[in-house]
């Protein structure tokens, strides 16, 4: 299902079709061209959805904010003014060729792109989670030796 992580495509993947699957990070509706920060737990990378799609077009004026979709399409480099360095993958994007909705998501109660106090934050904990800063973290606990809670108290004490 899928060819490549979102976050790990690069200059290198230029002219490649791949298969991406994700959830929808931001939509944005610029006239026409649609754009999509797509999500895994590898990062972000931007998908492009032209109008002349056809069936392509009319499913991402269905996305919203974390839905589940799979992308089939060709990853192309970005003009030099529109390079996003602020992205790990900002130097391609993806033009969708083909768009399947996996799964709908009800509206969050958080906006992860707005500024979330602590308390809402730990009320929504199971949401919060998905945030980059927080998956990074578990994934960095994972990589870590395991020690067991008697010898790090050892350790520690």
């Amino acid at each position: 299902m899928r060819t490549q992580y979102c976050g790990h495509l690069n200059k290198a993947h230029v002219g490649q079709e791949v298969s991406l699957c994700g959830w929808v990070n931001r939509r944005r509706d610029l006239g026409g061209l649609i754009f999509i920060d797509m999500r895994d737990r590898e990062g972000l990378v931007q998908v492009v959805i032209d109008p002349d799609m056809g069936d392509v077009y009319e499913h991402a004026n269905k996305l919203r904010n974390e839905f589940c979709v799979a992308i089939r399409g060709e990853v192309r480099a970005r003009p030099d003014s529109q390079i996003n360095r602020d992205m790990a993958t900002g130097e391609v994007e993806v033009v969708a060729k083909g768009l399947e909705i996996i799964n709908r998501s009800a509206p969050m109660p958080i906006d992860f792109n707005q500024f979330i106090s602590e308390e809402q934050r730990l009320k929504y904990r199971y949401l919060d989670l998905r945030r980059p800063e927080m998956s990074d973290r578990i994934k960095l606990r994972a990589k870590l030796p395991a020690l067991s809670v008697a010898s790090w108290m050892r350790t520690t004490f």
